[in-house]
C-alpha cells in the first residue's frame, strides 16, 4: 500500500510537458509549448562567444539532461551563443519519460506572467530575468489587460498593466509597483512609441516646477524584453513606467485638510474639447470631460476631483482676443514644453498626439495653475498613421510626407502661438530646429535614424525579431500585414530622409489647420448653467465673484486674469 501511495505521488509530482525545469546560469529558462522552444537569458557579453555555462534542473524528478548532444551535469558547453541559435535538448524524468526540447538564447531580459488574465485585475505573479542578475526573480502582482482601441475584443497581442505588491526598480528604472507592457500592437516595427519617446525624453525640458521637484519628468523611460504567458510565448514587448502623478512629481491631495493641489487629464479621444475647441460645463465628482479623462486626483481615491484648472486654461486660449492673449497665457501654460512639443510632432509626425494620447499636468494649482504637456502612445509616428500600415506609398492621403500631409498640433493653444506668432514664436522654432539639424544634433537625420538602427539591432541580435515575426506576422492586429523587420527598418529610414529634407524646405509653422479652427466659433460656454439669465461677474470656474454688472471699479479688487459676465461675454482684469 506505501509502495503504491509513493508511486500516486511520484506521478501526480512528474513534470508537465510544459515545464521547463531548467536553469541556466542562474536563471531559470521558459518554455513555449507552441513551437516546443526553450528560451534562456544571459548576458550580451556572452553572445558571440563559446562559454561553459552552469545548467541545473529545479527539482530532483528529472534523470537526465542532454544539451547539445552532451549528457549534462552540473555544466555545458555552448559553441558560439548567438540569437536563433538552436540547441537540441532531451530530458528524461524518474519515470523513464523523456521529453525533446530546442534550446535558444536571449539577451533581452524575460518577464513570465501567470494566470487567466483580462479586462479586470487579477492577483497573480511574474517571473523576472535580468541578464545582469544571478537569478530569476519572482513577483507578487496584480495584472489586467490595458488600452483603448488595443484593447478592444479580437485583439491578439495584448497590452498589459501590471501593479506590484510593492515599489520596485526594474533594469535602473523608477522604484514604483506602477508598470506597464506596451506591445505596440498595431505597429509593424513594434517600437515607435519606445523611440519617439526616448527622443521626447532628451529634448523636452523639464516642467516649471522643477525646482521644487527636480526628479519631474514630463516623459517615461522604457526597455524591450520578451514577455511569456504561461508556458505561451508572446513575444517583445516594451516594458515601462508609467505616465502619472509621481512620475510627473505633481503634489498629491493634501492628507490632513483632504484639498485639492496637483492635477493631471489627458485627451482620451477625438473630441473637440481636448482639442481646446469649445468650452464645457464641468462637474467634479465625475472623472470625464467629453474628451478628457481625469488622472489625479482619482475619484477611486477622492470624492471628487477639480477641472478648473483645465477649463480656465481653455477659455484663455479659446475666446481671448489677440491681445488678452498675450496678456494672460503665460499665466496658464507652461510656453517652453509646448514649444518643445511642436517641434516634436513635427517631427514625429505623431497624427495621434495632438489632443487625444496627450495629458495636462499642474503642478499644485493653489501655488500655479499652468499647464504643461505630456506624450503618451507615440506608436503612430515616423510613418505610421492611426495604426495603418505604411509600406512607401507615394500618395499624400496615405503616407504624410509632403508638406500638406504634415501634422500640426491640432490643440487650440499650439495653433494660436503659431497664428500670432507670440513673442517672436514661429522664428524662435525655425532657429530652434536649425541648430538641432546641425550635424550630432538631436534631429539630424543620422541621429533619427541611429535611434531605430540601435533598437533594430538590439532585437534581430538577440533573435527577438525572428521569434516576433513568427508569431504575429499575418495577425488581424497588423490588418493581415507581414512582420518583416528587415523591410520596416529600411522603410523608416527612407521616410526619415524624406521627411527631414521636406521640412528643411519649409520654415514654421508648417501650415495652419485654419479651418479646424474658428475664433468664438461656438462663443463662450458657461461653467455654470445658462450665465445670461444670471447678473454678475463670474471667473473661469464658474464662481460668482460680483452680482454688480459695472466692472470698471472692481479691477483694483480682482486678481488679474480673465472673467465672464451675466452674458457670457469676456472680461479681462489686467495686472497693476
Amino acid at each position: 500500500m506505501q509502495q503504491l501511495l509513493a508511486l500516486i505521488l511520484l506521478l501526480l509530482a512528474t513534470p508537465t510537458p510544459g515545464r521547463a525545469q531548467l536553469i541556466i546560469d542562474g536563471r531559470h529558462v521558459h518554455y513555449d509549448a507552441r513551437t516546443n522552444t526553450l528560451l534562456a537569458c544571459v548576458p550580451r557579453t556572452l553572445f558571440g562567444t563559446s562559454p561553459v555555462l552552469a545548467v541545473s534542473t529545479s527539482d530532483s524528478l528529472w534523470a537526465s539532461v542532454s544539451i547539445a548532444y552532451q549528457d549534462v551535469h552540473d555544466s555545458c558547453y555552448f559553441r558560439k551563443i548567438l540569437g536563433g541559435v538552436i540547441y537540441p535538448v532531451v530530458m528524461t524524468d524518474t519515470l523513464g519519460q523523456t521529453f525533446v526540447r530546442n534550446l535558444q538564447f536571449t539577451f533581452l531580459p524575460l518577464v513570465r506572467l501567470h494566470g487567466e488574465i483580462g479586462y479586470d485585475y487579477i492577483d497573480s505573479h511574474l517571473d523576472f530575468t535580468d541578464p545582469s542578475a544571478t537569478a530569476t526573480t519572482r513577483l507578487t502582482t496584480r495584472v489586467r489587460w490595458r488600452g483603448g482601441t488595443t484593447n478592444a475584443p479580437g485583439k491578439h497581442k495584448r497590452n498589459y498593466k501590471l501593479k506590484l505588491a510593492q515599489d520596485t526598480t526594474l533594469l535602473g528604472m523608477r522604484h514604483d509597483d506602477s508598470w506597464i507592457l506596451d506591445a505596440g500592437q498595431a505597429d509593424v516595427f513594434r517600437l515607435r512609441n519606445r523611440i519617439a519617446m526616448d527622443l521626447w525624453n532628451d529634448m523636452a525640458p523639464k516642467p516649471y516646477w522643477a525646482d521644487r521637484e527636480p526628479e519631474a519628468r514630463s516623459g517615461v523611460s522604457g526597455r524591450v524584453v520578451e514577455v511569456f504567458l504561461d508556458d505561451e510565448y508572446r513575444g517583445f514587448y516594451n516594458l515601462s513606467e508609467n505616465m502619472d502623478r509621481k512620475q510627473l512629481k505633481i503634489r498629491k491631495v493634501n492628507p490632513e485638510t483632504g484639498q485639492i493641489r496637483g492635477c493631471l487629464y489627458k485627451g482620451i479621444n477625438w473630441d473637440a474639447t481636448q482639442m481646446f475647441d469649445s468650452i464645457t460645463a464641468y462637474d467634479n465628482t465625475l472623472g470625464r470631460l467629453r474628451g478628457f479623462e481625469v488622472k489625479y486626483p482619482d475619484l477611486q481615491d477622492s470624492d471628487t476631483t477639480d477641472w478648473a484648472p483645465l477649463v480656465e486654461a481653455i477659455n484663455v486660449a479659446r475666446t481671448s482676443t489677440d491681445e488678452d492673449f498675450a496678456q494672460c497665457v503665460e499665466e496658464y501654460y507652461d510656453l517652453e514644453p509646448i514649444f518643445y512639443y511642436s517641434l516634436f510632432a513635427s517631427i514625429t509626425n505623431a497624427y495621434d498626439n495632438s489632443g487625444k494620447n496627450m495629458y495636462w499636468a499642474v503642478y499644485d494649482k493653489n501655488i500655479d495653475r499652468r499647464l504643461t504637456p505630456a506624450p503618451w502612445d507615440l506608436d503612430a509616428s515616423f510613418g505610421q498613421r492611426w495604426g495603418t500600415v505604411l509600406t512607401g506609398e507615394e500618395d499624400p492621403e496615405v503616407n504624410p510626407i509632403v508638406p500638406e500631409s504634415m501634422n500640426d498640433v491640432d490643440v487650440f493653444i499650439f495653433y494660436w502661438l503659431l497664428k500670432t506668432n507670440y513673442k517672436g514664436y514661429n522664428d524662435r522654432l525655425n532657429s530652434r530646429y536649425r541648430e538641432m539639424r546641425q550635424p550630432g544634433g538631436l534631429l539630424h537625420t543620422d541621429s533619427l535614424i541611429r535611434r531605430f538602427t540601435d533598437y533594430y539591432e538590439l532585437i534581430t541580435a538577440s533573435g527577438a525579431a525572428q521569434r516576433e515575426a513568427g508569431l504575429w506576422s499575418g495577425d488581424s492586429d497588423v490588418k493581415g500585414e507581414t512582420i518583416d523587420f528587415n523591410t520596416e527598418y529600411a522603410y523608416i529610414c527612407q521616410w526619415i530622409e524624406r521627411h527631414m529634407d521636406e521640412i528643411d524646405r519649409h520654415t514654421f509653422p508648417l501650415y495652419f489647420n485654419d479651418a479646424f479652427f474658428g475664433r468664438d466659433s461656438e462663443g463662450i460656454a458657461a461653467t455654470t448653467a445658462d450665465p445670461s439669465a444670471r447678473p454678475g461677474l463670474y471667473d473661469l470656474q464658474g464662481r460668482r465673484v460680483s452680482d454688480t454688472s459695472q466692472f470698471s471699479t472692481l479691477n483694483s479688487q480682482l486678481k488679474p486674469g480673465l472673467y465672464i459676465d451675466g452674458r457670457g461675454r469676456k472680461v479681462v482684469v489686467r495686472k497693476r
